[in-house]
């Protein structure tokens, strides 16, 4: 397993500086205020850019690590835990988004994800907002529940061919069923993949006890 842990510092103070504590060293992330977005917006946006941005160097790495591991080449498939935006350069690589909230069919067609049963999934769409990528709905194993129980939405990258698109889609279909959780392991089940817990909750130990970090930046700041 690879892992990449950082901390930063995310302002629009221009003269913000470095912060050194002897729990780990945070990183000053600056940024412009702009008068029509929240500041928590903007913090947020530039905190998410530098996510992506460090999940690319894990990925490279972790794909780098499978050589001699009995994996052939192009064997792999890498899911993304959200959209893929800023990751679609990634080969073999899926967007896996939990939530749904926004509508990206007509109603007529959008009527029809809550009819899927069980493995099942949507034909593939061309999704165009902001930036462009291949999508699909699919329906993870459920235990009852509203229409779309279990429904998650996965994308790919718009660069690709129709036929690897379809593969892409059709693989999905076959392997994220087996990682669904189940309701009495996690809240979040099916959608949040065991795979994807787990990571949660690597990343959480690994960033450390929240209250001994913020007596480490209190006393840094008194120093």
């Amino acid at each position: 397993m690879h892992a990449e842990t950082r901390r930063g510092l995310f302002t629009v103070t221009p003269h913000a500086a470095d912060i050194a504590t002897w729990a780990g060293s945070y990183t000053a992330h600056r940024t412009a205020p702009s008068s029509g977005t929240p500041l928590t917006m903007t913090l947020s946006q530039l905190l998410q850019r530098r996510l992506a941005e460090i999940e690319v160097v894990a990925a490279v790495a972790a794909r780098s690590a499978l050589a001699g591991h009995g994996v052939p080449d192009e064997g792999d498939l890498l899911i993304v835990d959200g959209p893929l935006r800023g990751r679609q350069h990634l080969p073999r690589t899926l967007g896996y988004i939990k939530s749904h909230r926004s509508s990206y069919l007509p109603p007529e067609l959008n009527a029809i994800v809550g009819t899927l049963e069980t493995g099942q999934r949507t034909p593939v769409f061309l999704m165009g907002t902001s930036w462009d990528r291949h999508s699909w709905y699919l329906r993870l194993p459920r235990t009852g529940g509203p229409p779309w129980a279990g429904v998650v939405r996965v994308e790919c990258s718009a660069d690709l061919p129709a036929a690897d698109v379809v593969g892409l889609a059709n693989l999905s279909q076959a392997c994220l069923g087996r990682f669904a959780s189940t309701q009495y392991k996690d809240p979040r089940a099916p959608q949040n993949l065991y795979p994807i817990s787990g990571l949660e909750r690597e990343l959480r130990r690994r960033l450390g006890d929240p209250r001994l970090l913020y007596r480490a930046l209190r006393r840094s700041a008194v120093a």
